[in-house]
């Protein structure tokens, strides 16, 4: 799609990936950990006072992947638990049962 490798390489691209996984200060994780939890989205949003983007965007990163004919389980296990298609638990036994292999190798 046109995008640099470097700029992912930099502080907002993997930087940014960094925090949102690991900081407890992250809107998102904040999410999937409440989601984990048990309790349902509408509940979580409702109590935050700012966006946890990747609620918004899930739908956006898998249509994407499908249009470039990219395989992206994780982003698909996200839009599935987002649309109340999948619990976490499920979504998450879902990617366990996936093969082993590299994520570069055709499926």
């Amino acid at each position: 799609m046109g995008g640099e490798p470097s700029t992912f390489a930099g502080l907002a691209g993997l930087g940014d990936l960094v925090a949102t996984c690991v900081s407890p200060l992250s809107r998102n994780r904040t999410v999937g950990e409440e989601l984990g939890k048990g309790r349902s989205l509408d509940e979580i949003l409702a109590s935050m006072n700012m966006v946890a983007e990747g609620v918004r965007t899930a739908s956006t990163a898998v249509e994407l992947a499908a249009r470039y004919d990219i395989q992206m389980p994780i982003a698909e296990a996200i839009q599935a638990v987002v649309d109340g298609k999948a619990s976490p638990i499920d979504a998450y036994r879902g990617l366990l049962r996936r093969p082993p292999g590299h994520e570069n190798d055709p499926e």
